[in-house]
């Protein structure tokens, strides 16, 4: 029973990933009602000024006084939610959920707190006390907070209107008995809006990272896991008009190792020599480009600092087999470049075969 109560009031924060989508939905639906409060508060704090010939001699002078300060209160506590959505807004993901959250927490529990105080003056005055039920309603449905948060704020808010209603004029039995119900149902309303969108944002979740894993192994190669010629004309594209430095690469005498150790012995060759490559030259720089030949480009490097990282290649592969490679540098000036970059690596990289192997010509 502890766990199923646990579970139902959210008291166990969801994962960031899909709080992330919680707080995106708060600010979309934030935006949109705290400027309808906005400009509700506006227009009932204009027309009152109309309202005070009207008002029945019995009523107090200070009734509609008190009305005014209550609009003027809410409209700013609306105006801080409305400005924070707008500066910092889901799509370009600047919020913090501590800080939204906080917002959050200042506009509705100022709209909790107008509506008892409204509602208690006009429910003085023997008026229907619609002004509560909605705005008590619009607590429990707009916003996706963890019900451990809401319903607490509507259970005070539902208690403490009872207890004004039950010290200043009394309740009749049939709200005894209608009360409850609408506090219950607010409360079902709330936690099962929660559960929905939470539904929603853990299968939008799901989706993404299926989809981020599809896309991921279209663009991987599944043997060495480097990224494969999709990914590098990608890459390619993110680099136009950087310098960088491209090198292509393969295994001297690979046939030979496949040949006379096996299948199994060439595959962990060609593992061996892509893990070694991309702890040098970096992960998103290496591309199994097909065979045994792999391509390097790397942005904004000196001469000097590429011969270093090969010399390094060298050293980690401690003579269990040899490299040859062929290098192209320049600046990428549209992706039509690629080609011209790769012919002039695989170039030198045939020239590298015809002078022995086992060297990188830049």
């Amino acid at each position: 029973m502890r766990f199923s109560v646990k579970k139902v009031l959210g008291i166990e924060k969801p994962r960031d990933d899909i709080q992330f989508i919680l707080d995106c939905a708060n600010i979309r639906n934030s935006r949109i009602i705290s400027l309808i409060i906005m400009i509700m508060e506006i227009i009932t704090f204009s027309i009152s000024f109309g309202f005070e010939v009207h008002i029945d001699p019995s009523v107090p002078n200070s009734w509609m006084f008190h009305h005014r300060i209550a609009y003027v209160i809410l409209f700013t506590a609306a105006a801080q939610l409305f400005f924070y959505t707008i500066t910092r807004p889901a799509e370009k993901g600047r919020f913090t959920h501590k800080a939204l959250t906080a917002s959050i927490a200042i506009f509705l529990t100022t709209l909790a707190a107008f509506a008892n105080y409204v509602s208690i003056l006009d429910y003085v005055l023997k008026e229907q006390i619609l002004v509560f039920v909605t705005l008590e309603l619009l607590l429990a449905s707009i916003f996706m907070l963890r019900p451990v948060f809401s319903v607490t704020l509507i259970t005070l808010s539902f208690g403490f209107f009872y207890w004004l209603m039950k010290k200043v004029a009394g309740v009749s039995p049939a709200t005894n008995v209608n009360y409850p119900i609408l506090y219950v149902f607010f409360v079902i309303v709330n936690i099962a809006r929660y559960y929905q969108y939470l539904k929603i944002a853990r299968q939008t979740v799901m989706n993404h990272t299926l989809a981020e894993s599809l896309r991921e192994s279209s663009l991987t190669d599944a043997l060495t896991k480097l990224r494969n010629r999709a990914a590098l004309k990608l890459r390619f594209e993110e680099m136009v008009g950087s310098q960088i430095t491209m090198m292509l690469t393969d295994i001297d005498d690979f046939k030979t190792h496949n040949d006379t150790r096996g299948h199994n012995y060439g595959d962990e060759l060609l593992v061996s020599f892509a893990r070694i490559l991309q702890n040098e030259f970096g992960k998103q720089n290496c591309f199994r480009y097909g065979g045994d030949e792999y391509l390097v480009m790397i942005p904004q490097v000196s001469k000097e600092e590429f011969k270093q990282k090969i010399k390094n290649c060298v050293a980690a592969i401690d003579g269990a087999f040899k490299f040859s490679g062929g290098c192209s540098n320049g600046a990428i000036n549209s992706i039509d470049d690629l080609s011209d970059f790769i012919k002039e690596a695989d170039k030198k990289l045939y020239q590298a075969k015809r002078r022995g192997k086992n060297r990188v010509l830049q």
